[in-house]
């Protein structure tokens, strides 16, 4: 009987848990995510990018050059890098990443930005364009600070 019980609950607890996932559109995502950053902005940039728990340096990126990392998004759905961009005399912070809003709008496997002065502008899978575009975060925020 103990074993019946057991296995009951065992599978009430995996229905619950696929039910939370389609719910809240948050996957168990084994795979990893890759984010890139393509530097259109006419000038060569320096990015640095970080999360909570790591920080993934500086990189000085070409026109038209390209910067990629990749991650495996938490469970909860509450992942986020964030990227400083500096070029010429300008200097602006942005969520690169933030799973609450990306996970909707990047594919299972990637994430591409656009990164122009007005702000980055996100790959749309659906277009075909970059037509996600953001406005840079407040730079004033010292908790970004590289």
């Amino acid at each position: 009987m103990a074993f019946l019980i057991r296995n009951v609950l065992l599978l009430l607890m995996v229905l619950v848990l696929v039910l939370f996932q389609t719910t809240c559109g948050w996957s168990f995502r084994k795979h990893r995510l890759t984010v890139t950053a393509t530097n259109d902005l006419g000038a060569e940039m320096t990015i640095h990018c970080k999360s909570k728990e790591d920080d993934l340096g500086s990189h000085l990126i070409p026109i038209k050059g390209k910067y990629e990392f990749s991650f495996r998004p938490n469970f909860w759905g509450t992942t986020q890098f964030y990227c400083s961009f500096q070029w010429g005399t300008e200097f602006h912070y942005f969520d690169i990443y933030k799973g609450d809003r990306d996970h909707e709008n990047c594919d299972s496997y990637k994430c591409i930005w656009s990164i122009i002065p007005k702000g980055p502008c996100m790959w749309n899978y659906l277009t075909g364009h970059y037509d996600i575009c953001k406005d840079w975060n407040d730079s004033s925020l010292k908790s970004y600070a590289p």
